[in-house]
């Protein structure tokens, strides 16, 4: 933005100003379509003419040259004889072209100006051929510039161009546009040159048309948006065009030569009644708080909230107190978890979910300790300071020093320390920063009264070369913490918060041992606690480590694009590919069907016994029925005759037979030899569909390694009328369910809710709490105000601001708040579009969440009856005291486990020089390949150090 001013500012001193009047003048309402174009006609036009003021370059017959300033344009002869009437030499030459007899040009047209001449303090009069401009003033690409940055245009074919309002009114240039530029007048004008049959058929009809239509449409044309035209100025000119219209049908003055009779006839348009004017035509989606109201009694699904107390908070009007979880920490709560968990592989830390956190948060008890609680600080402050001491802080904070050196800093104004900044010296003392927060937080004069005793707690040794060591146990963090939270109450952003931190982690009154501040942080409240991890948290972001996770995710999700996009070429290959084999799956289908059923044969049986096959030997037998001796066959005359008969017939049949079993086995052959070309394409059809499948496979993958490598900030889903903004936080940056490597997997969920989060202070004073004058004009056209509308619709768990929050978590009102959406406004369009498209997603993690807890009730109950029927030992009590808090205390950091080989929190085993270099068996490492770098759960390897 600030960019593109400067370039403004150098267009407007840059572009001659005495220019920029005739110019935008010339082109007010102009129809030259490109503005490439537009620009060369405007250079053209001016290039040999000159203005009053204007700075030109003169040369003369003689060869002289001199600088000179335009005072004045000739325009006339009569106007040059009067500037001239006391100058004694000739008349000068007209101005206009003159053409000879024969159409020549004899003279072409010129103008001459009176030029003063600076150096030599004298006056010329000269034509514009002995005129130039600089020429790297007056340019193209200049004038591009200065036009590009003057006008506008509307987003229709044909619009004229617009001097931007402010111009036109600097200027004075008429700002009414003419109507027959209007959009409707050119849609008019175009279904007038559409209809050319009207005027063949009945001459009236065409000259009808044309005066009728501009008297009943072109009064309904409005100026375009972003133009303001006075109502009076309008209504007055539609009556003049009205009045216009009608003198023109009534008298139309000379007729044309072929219609001369048109004047003793009748209008067509005056004896049909006029239509009425078409409705204005509202083109959705507009902003969602211009709808009208809905009458349907249908109001947004109620609001969960994470605790009863933020329940009853928001129900009863925002009238109770909180003693536990305040909706401004559960910002707070989310921030931070989703921060480590989508950066879990920088802080070293593995996935957990938001209940067990919360949890986690709220344990209060030192022995034993939570896992969860000791990880998520100490992984944070690893990441401020490397093993070496050096500080990955960017900016890095003002140094606080020890009390030694406070004498040796009294010399120093206080005003120096009002805005911290990253290279104030490091001989600014902790008394002295004392003083000038007093005055800050307090406004009242600088004491020396401390209202804690942070300093102390250090004990000499600073906050960066206690994390440097990684002295973390027994109340080394928190130390730790409260040394971080000192030097960070140095910025005023962070003052009030760290101020109200300290004063409990470190009073006055109370010891200042690492045990000490070890139990004082263990019974902090818990929305202190809460800002505490916060601010660390917060100051995290700015390292280093962050930096490089960010860059490297930027590489990763390029080289995963580059795959997506390997896989998609793929995959069309193979698609076309199958498209031919399937095509030729189909032209040999119909040579390769199965066989329809065979039925039993049911040739007849001749009289005399003849058959096919083995009935032939029946025959014989037959013939020789009464005797088998051959001597007495010569008896049987007529017998012997037929049985030959049947012979040669057996014969035939045999050779038809044969020569049909041969055809047969041949074709058989061919098509056993059909069916194998057949069988192989069915195969390759399916391996190019399992190939296809495999590329699918691939391309979702792709797209799940995009999504959880999009870290660089949390989408949200859209905002509703009321400008509430939907979160679900599983969307990007991380797994749905968690790193399937978390000690916390079997769970199945991250967070599984969707979170609503009340409008900012600028979007409620912009859109809701609008001044009364807005609110009287609102009610007038919808009958409510906005803030009764929000009332409303919206129901009793209505946020009010961005510190509060609320959710849904199950199937029934995700999908009550998808139908309640109105995809007619702007925003509601938007997130309603995003809520359809991760419905699924959502309603399935929703379910596995539902499941979750209800076996875990159950076990709970099942737990309970067991302990009731057991004899109860002070173990068991303490067991079951225990019971409540198990859960957050499941949680194991695995992932340090893995790459450092200890917790964060626990001191780091030193391990002999002689087996540094041995890998722990049993133990399997992904790596790169060709880094050789632990793999991540993206497949890419990053260096955060």
């Amino acid at each position: 933005l600030d960019s593109e001013a400067k370039s403004s500012d150098a267009i407007e001193n840059i572009f001659p100003s005495v220019l920029k009047d005739p110019i935008l003048r010339k082109v007010q309402f102009s129809t030259i379509g490109r503005i490439d174009e537009l620009v060369n006609a405007v250079y053209d036009e001016f290039k040999k003419d000159f203005f009053p003021g204007e700075t030109v370059h003169v040369f003369f017959p003689d060869g002289e040259q001199f600088w000179g300033q335009i005072r004045e344009k000739a325009k006339s002869v009569n106007d040059l004889l009067h500037k001239l009437c006391a100058v004694a030499y000739a008349v000068p030459d007209r101005f206009p072209m003159i053409r000879g007899p024969d159409g020549t040009i004899q003279r072409p047209s010129f103008s001459r100006y009176f030029v003063r001449l600076p150096e030599t303090d004298k006056e010329a009069l000269v034509d514009d051929k002995h005129l130039r401009r600089d020429k790297k003033i007056f340019t193209k690409q200049n004038l591009r510039s200065f036009l590009r940055n003057s006008l506008q245009r509307e987003a229709w074919q044909g619009a004229p161009w617009l001097v931007k309002e402010h111009l036109a009114i600097q200027y004075r240039l008429p700002m009414e546009i003419p109507a027959h530029l209007m959009q409707d007048a050119k849609l008019l004008a175009s279904k007038v040159r559409l209809r050319p049959a009207v005027f063949e058929q009945h001459p009236l009809a065409g000259f009808g048309a044309i005066a009728n239509v501009p008297q009943q449409q072109m009064l309904q044309m409005k100026p375009p948006k972003g133009r303001r035209s006075n109502k009076s100025e309008e209504i007055a000119r539609q009556q003049r065009e009205m009045v216009a219209m009608q003198q023109m049908q009534q008298h139309p003055g000379a007729p044309h030569p072929q219609q001369g009779y048109h004047q003793q006839m009748p209008m067509p348009g005056q004896m049909a009644a006029r239509p009425p004017p078409p409705p204005i035509v509202i083109r959705y989606p507009i902003e969602d708080l211009e709808l009208p109201p809905k009458h349907d009694g249908m109001t947004r699904p109620q609001l969960s909230f994470f605790t009863e107390e933020q329940k009853d908070y928001i129900m009863s009007g925002r009238r109770v107190t909180f003693d536990d979880i305040s909706l401004e920490s559960m910002t707070h709560l989310l921030e931070i978890w989703n921060t480590l968990n989508v950066q879990c592989e920088v802080y070293v830390i593995d996935s957990f979910t938001f209940d067990d956190f919360v949890d986690a948060m709220k344990y209060i008890e030192v022995d034993p300790l939570c896992e969860l609680f000791e990880e998520v600080h100490c992984a944070v402050l690893s990441l401020l300071v490397d093993k070496n001491g050096k500080a990955q802080i960017v900016p890095p904070l003002r140094d606080v020093t020890t009390e030694a050196d406070a004498a040796s800093s009294e010399a120093h104004d206080d005003s120096e320390y009002s805005t911290p900044q990253p290279d104030v010296p490091a001989r600014s003392t902790r008394s002295r920063l004392s003083h000038v927060d007093t005055a800050y937080d307090n406004g009242r004069t600088p004491t020396t009264d401390k209202p804690h005793r942070a300093s102390e707690i250090l004990a000499g040794r600073g906050w960066k070369g206690r994390i440097a060591a990684r002295d973390y146990k027994d109340g080394g963090w928190q130390v730790i913490l409260v040394g971080l939270l000192h030097q960070m109450s140095t910025v005023p952003t962070w003052k009030t918060a760290c101020e109200n931190i300290l004063v409990e982690l470190a009073p006055i009154d109370a010891p200042t041992t690492p045990e000490a501040t070890k139990n004082r942080y263990a019974a902090l409240e818990v929305n202190l606690r809460i800002s505490a991890l916060q601010l660390i948290t917060q100051l995290s972001i700015r390292t280093h480590g962050i930096k490089n996770f960010l860059e490297a995710c930027l590489e990763d999700m390029t080289e995963v694009r580059k795959r997506k996009i390997e896989h998609q070429r793929e995959k069309k290959a193979c698609m076309e590919e199958l498209q031919v084999k399937d095509r030729d799956r189909k032209i040999l289908w119909p040579q390769n069907m199965p066989d329809s059923p065979k039925t039993e044969s049911a040739e007849p049986v001749s009289v005399s016994g003849e058959g096919d096959g083995d009935g032939d030997d029946t025959l014989e037998t037959n013939a020789a029925g009464s005797s088998g001796n051959e001597e007495d066959a010569p008896a049987e005359g007529r017998s012997l005759r037929r049985a030959s008969d049947r012979k040669r017939k057996r014969d035939e049949d045999s050779v038809r037979r044969e020569k049909e079993k041969a055809e047969k086995a041949e074709a058989a052959k061919e098509k056993n030899k059909q069916s194998k070309e057949f069988k192989k394409l069915l195969k390759d059809i399916e391996e190019l569909k399992a190939q296809l499948l495999e590329h699918e496979g691939k391309i979702q993958e792709c797209d799940a390694d995009l999504r959880e490598a999009n870290v660089h900030r949390t989408k949200m889903l859209g905002m509703d009328r009321f400008c509430n903004r939907y979160y679900w936080f599983e969307r990007n940056g991380q797994p749905f369910g968690g790193l399937p490597t978390s000690s916390t997997a079997d769970y199945g969920y991250a967070n599984a809710r969707l979170w609503v989060q009340g409008p900012s202070d600028l979007e409620a004073d912009g859109y809701i709490n609008l001044p009364p004058d807005e609110q009287k004009q609102y009610r007038a056209r919808f009958g409510v105000s906005t803030t009764e509308r929000r009332k409303r619709e919206e129901g009793a768990s209505s946020l009010l601001s961005a510190e509060e929050w609320g959710f849904y978590d199950d199937e029934a009102r995700l999908d009550h708040l998808i139908g309640w959406l109105d995809d007619k406004g702007l925003r509601e369009k938007k997130l309603r579009k995003e809520l359809c498209e991760w419905r699924n997603k959502i309603v399935e993690y929703m379910d596995v969440y539902k499941k979750f807890r209800a076996e875990e009730a159950e076990q709970k109950v099942e737990a309970e009856e067991e302990a009731a029927s057991r004899v109860s030992t002070r173990h068991k009590a303490q067991e079951e005291q225990a019971g409540p808090r198990e859960r957050c205390m499941r949680w194991t950091n695995d992932m340090a486990i893995r790459e450092q080989g200890h917790l964060h929190s626990q001191p780091e085993k030193k391990v002999p020089a002689k087996s540094r270099s041995k890998q722990v068996k049993g133990v399997a490492t992904l790596v790169s390949r060709s880094t050789g770098k632990p793999v991540t759960r993206q497949g890419a390897s990053y260096s955060f150090k």
